[in-house]
């Protein structure tokens, strides 16, 4: 019997686009590291809305075009956008590939 090759390179190409005012942000998938750093954020039942500025500053500067946000910029966007790039940044880890090989 054939063995099947998973590629696990694929992982390391995927990414979520975001366009914040006229710009496309690719954020790529966090690393098995950077999950780390999320779980400490998720499991600390005294995280303030300061915590969560951070997490989101984290994710959106880890962007391949380097756009650096600042807490301002975050601070403007819609608190549905906001949760929005939370979820789908640390939730891109857990989607199964399209092309499974």
């Amino acid at each position: 019997m054939k063995q099947t090759i998973i590629d696990l390179n694929k992982y390391a190409d995927r990414a979520v686009e975001f366009m914040i005012g006229d710009k496309v942000i690719r954020c790529p998938e966090l690393s098995y590291k950077e999950m780390e750093k999320v779980q400490q954020y998720e499991q600390n039942s005294e995280s303030t809305r300061q915590d969560e500025m951070e997490m989101i500053l984290f994710l959106l500067n880890r962007n391949t075009a380097k756009i650096k946000f600042t807490k301002l910029d975050i601070g403007e966007l819609p608190a549905g956008a906001v949760t929005r790039i939370y979820q789908e940044c640390v939730l891109l880890s857990r989607k199964p590939l399209n092309d499974p090989n």
